[in-house]
């Protein structure tokens, strides 16, 4: 929590003085952008850890991704939950790879 903490707070104050805005502005955006970039170590996403599928982008919804295309509300909905009722299962896999990457990083 620290690490992520501390990567925001970073990228916080880089782009307030850059742009002078109030870091208001400029929380959610880093937010977002912290939250849907995949991680090394776990090889997911944050959003992916929390809720168990991959986040839709505003783009793709502008201008219709086979995603979007392919929507369907009864299947999403079935689909949603089948990805919470598996989402241990999904953490579980990222702490494995982030106990290997942990391995391989400590004999460099």
């Amino acid at each position: 929590m620290e690490i992520t903490n501390r990567i925001i707070l970073d990228v916080l104050n880089k782009r307030v003085e850059r742009s002078r805005n109030t870091w208001e502005d400029e929380l959610l955006p880093i937010l977002w952008a912290y939250r849907i970039t995949c991680k090394v170590t776990t090889e997911a996403t944050p959003f992916m850890m929390a809720y168990g599928a991959e986040v839709v982008m505003p783009l793709e919804i502008m201008h219709g991704s086979p995603r979007i295309k392919a929507y369907e509300s009864k299947t999403n909905e079935e689909g949603m939950r089948l990805a919470l009722d598996l989402i241990d299962e999904v953490r579980d896999e990222a702490n494995a790879r982030n106990v290997e990457h942990q391995r391989r990083a400590s004999l460099y």
